[in-house]
C-alpha cells in the first residue's frame, strides 16, 4: 500500500512541475500592477524565465480583473492591437517578440524626420490593454491653417508604414481607418511645414493638425495634377479649385477673376468677348448654377462683365461640378459652381486689404467672443471712370460715361459646441453705368443665408441652409 501511494504521489508531483506556466491561473491581485511588476513577482515566486526588454511592456499593466484566469488568457488579452506575442520554448520560458520588420520600418521614418528636422508629436488613443485583437481604428481629423485657422482641402494624411493616404475635403477633415496599434502618420499640404505624429491608435478618436506655411524652394519644378484628389472623390466631374491658384493666375489690370478661370476648364467656353457668363459642355449660361453659401446669383459681374462679383480675398474655397451633379443641386443640368466664404479668426483680429488700378478692397475679422462667435467683412469698391473714357470705338462715344460698382460681404459664425456651429451670411451689390451722360442702367444684389451644421456622428453630418434674395 504504502509503495502505491508514493508510486501515485511521485506521478502527481511530476505532472505539477511539468505544467506549463501559461496554465497559471491568476488571483485577481494583480489588477493595477503593470506586467513588468507582475513577471518579476512571477520569476521570485516560482522557476520561471521571461525574456524581453522593458520599453516593450513598461506602459502594458493589468486594467481589468482577472481573477480565475490562466495566464495565457490574461496575455492574449493584454497584447491584443499590439506589434507584440510571445512563444514558450518550454514549460518555464516564455520569451516577447516584436514585429521586427514593422518596428524597423518606423524607427527608420522617424530617424529620417529627425534628420530632417521636422516637427515630431507623440499623440495616444486609448490604451494598448483595451483594444482588441484585429481590430480597425477610426481616426478622423481636421487640418487648418496656423494663420488664418482656414481648413486646409486637399492637404493629405499619410500612414506611411501601412501606405495608406486620405485627403481632407473643403472643411480640411480627413477621415483614415488603420490596425490597432503604433503607426506614423504624415500631415503634409503644398507650401505647408508637413507635420509628422508618432501615433499610438487603439481606439476611434481624433488627430488634428495646424500646419505653418513654409515655402519650399526645389532644386527642379514638377508639374503635377489633382490625380490623388480626382481618385480619392467619388463624384466624376468635381474640380477643388485653390484660392491660392487663383491669386496667382494672370489677371486683367490685376483684378482677381474668379469666373475667368473658370472659363479656362476642360469643357467650358466663354459666353463671348466681353461676356460675364460661361457655357459647360455646350450648355447655355442659364443653365449654370452659381452659389454663394449656399444662395445663387444671377449676375456673377461687374461692368458688362469684364470684374467678377466676387472677391477673391472673402472667398474660401471654390468647388465647381461640371457632370454628375450632386442631388442637393437641384434646378440647373449644365454645372454648378459652389463657393464659400471664409470665416472669421475665432482668437485673434486679422485685417487686409489692396489698392488696384480699377478697384480697391478691404477684408477685416475676427473673434467676438474668443472661441465661439466670430465675424468677417469684406467691401470692394471701383473708381473705373478713367478707364471708360479712354475707349473710343467708332459706334458709340464713351468720354462722357461713367461706370461704378461695389459689392460686399458679412459672414457671422458661432459655435454652440464642437458638433453644432450656425453661420450667418449676407452678400451684396450694386452696378451703375451711366451712357453719355443721358441713359442711366443699374442693378443690385442683395442676399442672405443662415446655415446649421450638427455633426450627428463621425461619418454623417447635418446641414440645414436658408437663403433669401
Amino acid at each position: 500500500m504504502r509503495k502505491l501511494l508514493l508510486t501515485l504521489f511521485t506521478v502527481l508531483s511530476i505532472n505539477a512541475l511539468s505544467q506549463s506556466i501559461l496554465e497559471e491561473k491568476l488571483t485577481g491581485n494583480e489588477k493595477g500592477k503593470s506586467l513588468w511588476q507582475y513577471i518579476e513577482e512571477l520569476e521570485q515566486k516560482k522557476n520561471v524565465r521571461f525574456f524581453f526588454l522593458p520599453t516593450w511592456i513598461e506602459k502594458i499593466s493589468f486594467e481589468d480583473n482577472y481573477e480565475g484566469q490562466t495566464l495565457q488568457y490574461a496575455l492574449d488579452d493584454l497584447l491584443l492591437g499590439s506589434d507584440l506575442n510571445y512563444m514558450e520554448t518550454d514549460d518555464f520560458t516564455i520569451v516577447f517578440v516584436k514585429d521586427p520588420s514593422q518596428m524597423l520600418q518606423r524607427n527608420t521614418m522617424m530617424n529620417s524626420a529627425v534628420r530632417q528636422q521636422k516637427k515630431i508629436m507623440r499623440i495616444d488613443l486609448g490604451v494598448a490593454a483595451n483594444a482588441k485583437r484585429n481590430q480597425k481604428v477610426t481616426i478622423r481629423g481636421r487640418v487648418i491653417d496656423s494663420k488664418s485657422r482656414d481648413p486646409l482641402a486637399g492637404a493629405t494624411a499619410h500612414v506611411s508604414d501601412l501606405q495608406l493616404v486620405a485627403i481632407t475635403n473643403v472643411e480640411g477633415i480627413y477621415e483614415i481607418q488603420v490596425p490597432a496599434g503604433d503607426h506614423v502618420l504624415n500631415i503634409s499640404f503644398v507650401n505647408f511645414e508637413e507635420q509628422v505624429i508618432d501615433l499610438g491608435a487603439y481606439e476611434n478618436g481624433e488627430v488634428n493638425s495646424v500646419l505653418e506655411e513654409t515655402p519650399t524652394l526645389l532644386d527642379e519644378v514638377v508639374v503635377s495634377g489633382n490625380a490623388a484628389l480626382a481618385i480619392t472623390t467619388s463624384r466624376i466631374g468635381q474640380t477643388q479649385i485653390s484660392m491660392r491658384d487663383i491669386k496667382r493666375a494672370p489677371a486683367l489690370l490685376g483684378e482677381v477673376d474668379l469666373i475667368k478661370q473658370i472659363q479656362i476648364l476642360p469643357g467650358v467656353t466663354t459666353a463671348g468677348e466681353a461676356a460675364s457668363g460661361f457655357n459647360v459642355r455646350g450648355g447655355g449660361v442659364d443653365q449654370n448654377l452659381i452659389l454663394y453659401d449656399g444662395m445663387p446669383i444671377f449676375n456673377s459681374a461687374h461692368a458688362f462683365g469684364f470684374f467678377s462679383s466676387f472677391n477673391s480675398e472673402a472667398v474660401r474655397d471654390v468647388t465647381f461640378y461640371r457632370s454628375g451633379i450632386p442631388s442637393e443641386f437641384g434646378g440647373r443640368i449644365s454645372s454648378v459652381l459652389d463657393m464659400r466664404s471664409r470665416e472669421g479668426d475665432y482668437e485673434k483680429w486679422h485685417a487686409s486689404g489692396g489698392i488696384g488700378m480699377i478697384s480697391t478692397n478691404l477684408l477685416i475679422g475676427g473673434p467676438i467672443s474668443k472661441d465661439k462667435t466670430s465675424i468677417v467683412a469684406s467691401v470692394r469698391t471701383t473708381y473705373s471712370d478713367w478707364l471708360i473714357n479712354t475707349i473710343k470705338t467708332d459706334y458709340v462715344n464713351l468720354e462722357n460715361s461713367t461706370v461704378r460698382f461695389f459689392d460686399g460681404t458679412v459672414k457671422l459664425a458661432h459655435k454652440f459646441n464642437e458638433k453644432t456651429k450656425l453661420t450667418l451670411s449676407g452678400y451684396t451689390s450694386h452696378d451703375q453705368f451711366l451712357l453719355q451722360g443721358d441713359s442711366t442702367y443699374q442693378w443690385d444684389n442683395l442676399l442672405g443665408s443662415v446655415r446649421l451644421d450638427h455633426k450627428i456622428s463621425p461619418k454623417l453630418d447635418f446641414a440645414l441652409n436658408v437663403g433669401t434674395g
